[in-house]
């Protein structure tokens, strides 16, 4: 039987943190339980999920819709399109059944791309060789404003722009997705030409198509830092959350002033993939305004490890005195005392 290829290219990055992701996996949920009322697309559809931050993964191969399920999506330090471009390439090299003169292969394969944010990774040359590839359809979606639209323009004609990554926007992506699919898979099975027809895109003010004209949009670089915790009591693992305020600090006549950042949020995290080196910006904790106390136990303060890694810490009322602490990560036993400042971050979105 020839099988309508549909793969799922998803960005993991630890910018899709919280909502973002969340709304990702409800999308996929939702989505699955529409195509398994349809008969045109149980009869042929399979489902594959690509997954990219610290590194690409394909977590689900090319599998019949009646026997798909949703994976676990698992966040990572850093956005490697590049390597998920690669994998996607080879994985259809060796899943999806070419035509000869013989017997008829399967249908185009269909791709659905989402990102909010920049490569970290070398990407170019791929995304360059996917424009150009017209034995498959690649749709790609832009969530969120530090999406840059010339990127995705770079791997496909068409490119479709979300004003935030939640869950609103999403739900509608992937409204749009199960129609798509429906629609592919009935025009596949009554023509059986490898065509592969689209839903048409309801577009509103939050989601639209790009067109050759439509402008890059302004981005703000380093708009997010990210701290990678644990719990000085559980061990468990956390990311705090920080935006740009809009306010800087420091620097005389104008000159040498850096921005400040706020809070934006919490996450408790049963997995997460580390980078194997430091990456993405670090910034000293005087630009901070404000941080988030521990979601486990509710420590309001938090101390840097001679191993270079961050946990929560009970607070230290006597600047005279110390705390001994035993480091989460890596096991040490340290005499800790207040200091003025030091260097936090280093996550990548």
């Amino acid at each position: 039987m020839r099988k309508l290829p549909i793969y799922f290219v998803l960005d993991t990055s630890e910018s899709m943190v919280g909502e973002p992701i969340n709304a990702v996996v409800q999308g996929l949920v939702t989505m699955l339980g529409v195509l398994r009322k349809d008969p045109y697309a149980l009869e042929s559809a399979y489902l594959s999920v690509i997954t990219f931050g610290t590194e690409a993964k394909q977590l689900v191969p090319l599998t019949e819709l009646s026997q798909f399920q949703v994976p676990k999506l698992i966040l990572g330090s850093g956005t490697s399109l590049g390597a998920a471009l690669l994998l996607l390439e080879k994985r259809i090299a060796v899943e999806v059944t070419k035509s000869t003169a013989q017997v008829k292969g399967d249908y185009k394969p269909l791709v659905f791309l989402m990102t909010d944010g920049e490569p970290t990774d070398r990407w170019e040359t791929i995304a360059d060789k996917f424009l150009k590839n017209r034995s498959l359809q690649l749709v790609a979606i832009g969530c969120g404003p530090d999406t840059n639209l010339n990127t995705l323009r770079r791997i496909t004609e068409l490119v479709i722009t979300g004003a935030e990554a939640n869950q609103e926007t999403l739900a509608k992506f992937f409204k749009w997705v199960s129609a798509s699919v429906a629609t592919a898979s009935q025009s596949v099975d009554k023509t059986g030409e490898s065509k592969i027809s689209l839903e048409k895109f309801p577009q509103d003010d939050n989601l639209k198509i790009v067109e050759e004209t439509t402008p890059q949009q302004k981005t703000e670089p380093n708009r997010f830092v990210f701290m990678h915790n644990k719990c000085i009591k559980t061990k468990k693992f956390y990311i705090q959350k920080f935006e740009k305020s809009g306010q800087q600090t420091g620097g005389f006549f104008g000159l040498g002033k850096k921005n400040k950042y706020t809070k934006a949020g919490v996450f408790p995290l049963d997995d997460f993939e580390q980078l194997s080196s430091s990456g993405g910006i670090s910034i000293s904790t005087e630009l901070l305004d404000s941080t988030n106390p521990c979601p486990y136990c509710g420590n309001e303060s938090w101390a840097l490890c001679s191993c270079g890694k961050t946990h929560c810490s009970p607070e230290i009322k006597d600047a005279k005195k110390s705390l001994t602490l035993t480091c989460p990560w890596c096991n040490t036993t340290s005499d800790y005392g207040i200091v003025d400042s030091f260097s936090v971050g280093g996550g990548s979105g």
